[in-house]
Order: C-alpha cells, then structure tokens, then sequence
C-alpha cells in the first residue's frame, strides 16, 4: 500500500467511529491489503478492477469476464461502462461520492456523479497539478474539465498545491485545504525520552530514490564516533533495498542500522515506540505531504524533514522537530546532534509534536472537517434543488 491507501482506511475508520457509513470502491488489483485492513473495520469494499453488475446472469457475468481477458478497446471501453454503471449504483444509497485522485483521474467517478444529481462530489488530491503535468492526456483533460464543472469541494492538504488548481480553473470558492490524517486510536501512547547521549531515529517510507535513505545514513555515519548511542530503524521496502542495505555494509553500520522491511500497517506504531525522532530527508519528485511524519507525531516522536512540497505545513520548524533543506547532509548532521546534545529541546518538541497532531492530524479531526464540507454541499444542492 501507498500513504493514499492508507490515508483512505484511516479517514474511513474515523468516520465508521462517528456513525457514517463509509464504502471504499477501488481497483484491487495488488491491493489486497485494503481489503482485509477494510474488513476488520467492517467497511465494505468493491473491486473495480472486476466490479460487480446489479442483476446480471451467472451467464453474462461469464461473458464480460471473457471480453475482459481478450483485451483490446473494445473491452476496456466495456469495462468503464461497467465502471460507471457500479458506481451510479452505489450512489442510490449514498449521500456523498468522495474521489481520491492521483493526479488528474477516475472519469468513472466523475461520470457517475454526472448520472446522479443531488449527490455531493468531493475530490480530494494526492498530486500536484505541476507533477502531473507530463502526463496529461485526452482522458484527464476530460476528467479535470468534468471536476470543475461538477464537484462540490476540491480538496488539497497544503496551500501551495490548492492554489494550483485554482489556477487552473478550480473555483476559489470550492477550493479547500483539509490535511492527510493519521488513526489516533492505531496510533495511540507515546514513546520514552531518550537516555543522555542515545537516540533512536525511525524512518518509514518506501525504498525508492529520492526519499534519502542513503543521506540518513551517511548522517549516522559522522554522528557515530561521538555518539555511540546512536541507532536507527529502517521501516519498508522497495527497488533501492539492495543499494541501501550494500551502504549500511560499506560504512559499517550493520550493528546499529536495523532494516525491518515491509511490515502490516498495524504493527508500524510498535516499532515507532521504540524510537525517539522520525526522519524523512525526502527530496523526491511527487513528495505530498507524508503520513509518516505525522504517524510519530502522533507518538510523540519530533521530526526532522525537508522543506519540500507540504512538509513545513507539517512540522513547525523549531517547535515540533526540524527542518532542512533537501539533500544537505551537514544540516541533517547538525538537527540529530541537536536532539542529541540537548535533552530540554528534545522534551519541548516531543510535546508540542503530540499537541500540534491531535489538533490538525488525528483522523477523528479531519473526519469532522470532511463531514462539514459534506454537510454544506448537500445542503447547497437543496438549496438549489428548490423551487424559488
């Protein structure tokens, strides 16, 4: 899974808690885990990737099966039909579509909602326009040109990335910051103070490059001499595990590295406990506002992270952990020494880390701030729906 799918789960949770009845409709496919993570909270889950037809025959079920794995356009147009007919469907009974888009899409969503007056459509976004950018087509010029004509509410988690859009078209009046989120309830009890002269950093993020890995570690590596207390945990996995596991050997780090490897969301906030910062010297194109900055804040974990994309709208520099420039090594070296050397620092940021999340990143905060915009909406479809 991606810090998407699981933003969806914990914002689904949160909303289950409040007595709303969130459905999750997604393509599957290599995405198993959203499924049974989904299930244990009793949240229905449809697979797009082969969705259900209301009423059909064993027989033509069979049939578009068939035409699905003979390819071609012919089939794949089928299937968006298919799509779209599910989707209208699933609207009968609900109040509310809400599209988790990366970048420009789910036109089956938009269509949908086309077909479905009286619902409200709220878009929540996962990347920026400008990311997006090199990869626009025919079908997401169509899709952007439906949102702005359809939705409710386009959402973004930080101002910079929403200005974009509204830049782009996207009426300022439907525009809205609300922030990723964070499962409080998953999420919950807080990691021990540090012992003089030890310090335990978590990084959790996928092994790709660009997340800064290889910087994190050469960071360990100055710090070490002076700081043999110093360890750090390594959570996820990826295409660069071979290069970042060949760089623990090269600068001898194999005895306070740990690599954990990919592991269920569910077991994450266990091994955060055991640390005392969360690191992410992330300087990767299509960076967006990382959960798992907020996964230790949660834990009362500071942080220590670039200025990139929506992470200063995450960490208040020099109150909830530090921020650094992308790619500077000598900077990443002075903010661990920092919660190293100085145990009052370290005390007032694991503090104001925990306050600062449950006020703006807890998932039952930003459940209510997507519920209001829900509210409003409907209540503005009425509004328009009645005769003056």
């Amino acid at each position: 899974m991606t810090g998407v799918e699981t933003f969806i789960l914990q914002l689904c949770a949160a909303q289950k808690r409040s007595g709303h009845v969130p459905s999750i409709a997604m393509d599957l496919f290599s995405r198993e885990e959203v499924r049974a993570i989904a299930q244990r909270g009793d949240i229905a889950v449809y697979d797009l990737a082969d969705p259900p037809t209301f009423g059909a025959t064993f027989q033509a079920t069979q049939r578009t099966t068939q035409m699905k794995h003979a390819g071609g356009r012919l089939a794949k147009l089928w299937f968006r039909i298919r799509c779209v007919r599910f989707l209208h469907q699933l609207l009968r009974e609900a109040d509310v579509i809400h599209i988790h888009a990366v970048g420009i899409s789910c036109i089956d969503g938009f269509l949908a909602r086309a077909f479905s007056p009286g619902k409200a459509l709220i878009v929540t976004h996962h990347a920026t326009f400008t990311w997006f950018a090199p990869y626009r087509s025919l079908v997401s010029d169509l899709t952007f040109w439906l949102e702005k004509r359809l939705s409710s509410r386009v959402v973004m988690p930080y101002a910079a990335a929403l200005a974009e859009l509204v830049a782009h078209g996207i009426p300022k009046s439907r525009a809205k910051v609300i922030p990723f989120c964070v499962d409080q309830e998953l999420f919950s009890g807080h990691a021990s103070m540090p012992e003089s002269g030890a310090l335990t950093i978590i990084m959790s993020a996928r092994m790709f490059a660009g997340k800064g890995h290889q910087e994190l570690l050469s960071a360990v590596a100055a710090l070490m001499p002076r700081y043999p207390g110093l360890r750090a945990v390594l959570i996820g996995d990826g295409p660069n595990r071979p290069e970042i596991e060949a760089l623990i050997e090269r600068l001898g780090l194999r005895e306070v590295v740990e690599c954990v490897g990919r592991v269920d969301h569910g077991d994450v906030p266990a091994i955060m406990r055991q640390g005392h910062v969360i690191a992410l010297p992330s300087y990767m194109e299509g960076e967006m506002f990382p959960l798992c900055l907020m996964e230790g804040m949660a834990l009362g974990l500071p942080a220590i992270a670039t200025r990139l994309a929506g992470i200063p709208e995450i960490i208040a520099d020099g109150e909830t952990g530090i921020l650094i420039e992308p790619r500077n090594e000598a900077a990443l070296v002075r903010a661990i020494e920092l919660f190293l050397s100085d145990r009052a620092f370290y005390a007032r940021a694991a503090v104001n880390a925990i306050t600062r999340f449950q006020s703006r990143f807890s998932a039952a905060a930003v459940a209510q701030a997507y519920l209001e915009q829900y509210e409003d909406a409907l209540l503005n479809l009425t509004n328009r729906a009645m005769p003056t």
